[in-house]
């Protein structure tokens, strides 16, 4: 039998039978302790340990098993690992991890900045606090939250709404990459998010912002008195055996809303089986339906190829529609529907010299081309 080992050639670990029908797993984490020291917006990125050896939770299955072909998914995991940055690939198909390789030094147990791709999972607290009474609807404007930031401010800025925040389009100033230098010279960063200039009507104008995310992760914390943190772990995270091994937080205490999570490759591809299978995990709903369908309901089109939604991303590849979290820098969670398979990505972020993948291609030029039968 073709083991894992002999499909990826460099630092392996197992693959997996259906984690998505493992039991579930209780977890308790001391979020202050993984908290960030709320000083500077973006951290330097440094790699973390996870005390959990969950290989157990993957057993190995060749590809083969799964209809797919090993030789064409390795040249392309091979290829992939031309990328000095690239810290892993893994693939899911039919709740079976056939490929999991990890490139330059990392492994199963090393934890990473997701980036980006957090947004993704801040979309599913969301719709989780609203099925659980905590916030009434996506469509609540954030200052029935947060009136403390709306006192002075003008009608049209009282109407952005968590959908707003949530899809990037608040109508708020922000430039990514460049805005947050300003704002973490601020002791109240929500404040200095809410109080930049609207320029443009809230729903009008798609513009990508981190303050956003942030923002809404202020509305959860303050719409279920708990930190972002403890309510991901006790709602979401807990409940699939996930446990974050840091989580950025600003000087008020806001854990980072859409950055600054620190995960292993093992734990998003977790996440990225609970979208494919609508929510439910271990065949109990734990994301509600509605957020899924979210996830793939296109709002903007950004460019010739890439699309946003809530905090996730679709595309079109070879005629297949799937959608997919992403982080700066080749952080991936893609979930393609028509092919039961997740696939996930990890770069290293830490160093000046990352270089983005090409998900696309690998995705075009070996993934889909892999596939020998549904």
């Amino acid at each position: 039998m073709l083991s894992l080992l002999a499909l990826a050639g460099c630092t392996e670990a197992a693959s997996s039978k259906s984690t998505a029908t493992a039991p579930a797993t209780t977890v308790t984490v001391a979020c202050d302790r993984i908290a960030g020291n709320g000083r500077t917006f973006y951290e330097s990125n440094p790699t973390y340990t996870d005390p959990r050896d969950d290989g157990a939770d993957w057993p190995p299955t060749p590809p083969e098993e799964q209809g797919l072909d090993s030789t064409v998914l390795r040249t392309g995991l091979t290829k992939l690992g031309n990328n000095a940055s690239l810290f892993s690939a893994l693939v899911i198909r039919h709740d079976r991890l056939v490929a999991e390789r990890y490139y330059h030094g990392s492994g199963a147990q090393r934890s990473n900045n997701v980036h980006s791709a957090s947004k993704s999972i801040l979309q599913a607290l969301v719709h989780i606090a609203i099925a659980k009474g905590y916030i009434e609807s996506l469509d609540n404007p954030v200052a029935d939250y947060l009136p403390e930031y709306f006192g002075n401010a003008s009608p049209d800025k009282k109407k952005i709404t968590i959908r707003h925040m949530l899809t990037m389009t608040s109508g708020l100033d922000w430039t990514e990459d460049s805005t947050e230098i300003q704002v973490e010279e601020a002791s109240n960063w929500v404040q200095a998010i809410l109080g930049r200039s609207l320029v443009s009507v809230p729903g009008a104008t798609y513009n990508y912002s981190s303050g956003n995310t942030h923002v809404v992760s202020a509305v959860l914390q303050k719409a279920t008195r708990m930190s972002t943190c403890q309510f991901a772990h006790q709602y979401l995270f807990g409940p699939m055996g996930i446990t974050a091994e840091h989580w950025g937080r600003d000087p008020r205490g806001i854990f980072s809303g859409g950055y600054n999570v620190y995960l292993t490759p093992r734990e998003m591809a977790k996440f990225g089986l609970l979208y494919l299978h609508d929510g439910k995990w271990a065949g109990q709903p734990l994301v509600p339906h509605g957020a899924v369908r979210a996830a793939q309901a296109q709002t903007t089109q950004v460019d010739d190829t890439s699309a946003y939604s809530e905090g996730w991303w679709m595309q079109t590849v070879s005629g297949r529609s799937m959608y997919f979290a992403w982080g700066y820098g080749g952080q991936f969670i893609y979930v393609i529907p028509s092919a039961d398979i997740v696939l996930v990505t990890s770069e290293n972020t830490s160093k000046n010299s990352n270089k983005e993948i090409n998900s696309r291609a690998f995705i075009r030029d070996y993934l889909l081309p892999s596939i020998t039968r549904p």
